[in-house]
């Protein structure tokens, strides 16, 4: 499953930071995070930043499932999750270049 984790600038514009995979199966979720988030504030950019590190750590180690849960039931206003779409993926690691190349442009 495809989700998409955007954060609100002032203004109201959506602004995808990072892209995210799950595997329902192994229940992993894959996560690839903008590096470069000099599209908001520094002090948003910096809550970001840890908040993006956290959830890099948290699926590594934590049941992708129950990450997913928490988001699609807890996430703020400013932090927010696509629904979840099913796409084929064979390689994960070229799976989540490609969607960062094509939402992080």
């Amino acid at each position: 499953d495809f989700l998409l984790l955007q954060f609100e600038r002032p203004g109201g514009e959506l602004w995808p930071v990072s892209v995210l995979l799950f595997d329902p199966r192994a229940d992993k979720l894959h996560v690839r995070s903008r590096d470069n988030l000099g599209g908001v504030d520094s002090d948003d950019a910096g809550v970001l930043r840890v908040f993006l590190n956290q959830l890099a750590v948290e699926a590594r180690t934590r049941s992708g499932g129950s990450i997913l849960r928490e988001f699609e039931d807890s996430l703020s206003n400013a932090i927010r999750i696509t629904a979840r779409t099913t796409i084929p993926v064979d390689d994960v690691d070229t799976a989540l270049d490609e969607l960062a190349d094509q939402h992080f442009r």
